[in-house]
């Protein structure tokens, strides 16, 4: 078995996004068609002391080095599952993907952790314990360990792997805000159920079958927008002047990703910089990730 490993957690978009209501348990139920893209955070995992901690480092800044990082939630959760003392493994973590932007970021390592300490350990838990372990981190880690094209209730813990969209370009636009999800969800209320669609299917979040072959139309919009562009100007403006630029294309976009304040549209955007300056945005061209790309060493 390997004593270090390096690997890739790529963000994701929300394609779509529908708020059904809040659940007994406090959280929301959704459903969403969710779309990994080759922007990356890289986790480095190796093995230490037996006897010593858990322990990350983050030297670039942009997530805690501390028992908050849910890199450090994900590994206690699979020793937990193992029945084994969290301890002699140090993580590196080097972030690329903004905070509080929308993009799962902290999932995406957190599952990276999962996976990374799976093949490790020689791939201990079977897939229902992996899920578990998964879940119990937070709501979008489940999608993490797969990638690619999926559609997520519940939660979004609950996820159902889909063909792959359209290979695309993805546009992704990140204010100077940092978004929270619980704030965000928080001012979700009931009177927005006009915004939200209700409880439909899958069939709804995705395109007619004629038009599947379209990556633009796979973009069929977010209930939490009108909460976020609300809770946070920057990102109203933003939706504004990407509209003026053009970005929409063939209709794929301009549409928050989860709970912002990434903005993300799907196609080429041609005037996109002219249209920006001056705005303090960081802006990615990405592209999408199929599913097989998932958990691959860099």
């Amino acid at each position: 078995m390997p004593a270090e490993l390096s690997l890739a957690c790529p963000a994701k978009v929300n394609l779509s996004l529908r708020v059904h209501g809040r659940r007994p348990d406090g959280f929301h139920e959704i459903s969403t068609v969710l779309q990994t893209i080759d922007l990356c955070d890289r986790l480095d995992i190796h093995r230490v002391d037996p006897a010593s901690p858990l322990r990350i480092e983050v030297p670039g800044g942009g997530a805690p080095a501390d028992d908050s990082n849910l890199v450090l939630k994900a590994a206690r959760a699979f020793f937990g599952v193992l029945g084994e003392p969290a301890a002699g493994v140090r993580f590196g973590l080097e972030k690329r993907i903004p905070a509080g932007s929308g993009l799962g970021g902290g999932s995406s390592d957190a599952a990276a952790a999962l996976l990374g300490l799976q093949s490790l350990r020689g791939r201990p838990l079977d897939a229902r314990q992996l899920h578990g372990a998964a879940a119990a981190v937070g709501s979008d880690v489940p999608f993490f360990l797969e990638g690619g094209t999926a559609f997520a209730t519940g939660r979004g813990e609950r996820v159902e792997s889909l063909d792959d969209m359209p290979p695309a370009t993805v546009l992704v636009v990140v204010p100077a805000v940092e978004v929270s999800t619980a704030e965000v969800y928080g001012n979700w209320k009931g009177a927005m159920a006009a915004v939200s669609r209700g409880e439909e299917g899958l069939s709804t979040l995705l395109p007619p079958p004629s038009r599947r072959g379209d990556a633009a139309a796979w973009v069929l919009g977010n209930d939490l927008e009108p909460v976020v562009r609300r809770l946070h100007p920057e990102v109203d403006r933003l939706l504004l002047a990407l509209g003026r630029a053009g970005s929409t294309g063939a209709g794929g976009g301009p549409q928050v990703s989860g709970s912002g304040g990434a903005v993300f549209a799907v196609g080429e955007a041609p005037g996109i910089q002219a249209a920006l300056a001056g705005t303090g945005v960081r802006v990615f061209r990405t592209r999408t990730l199929p599913r097989e790309v998932r958990g691959l060493f860099m």
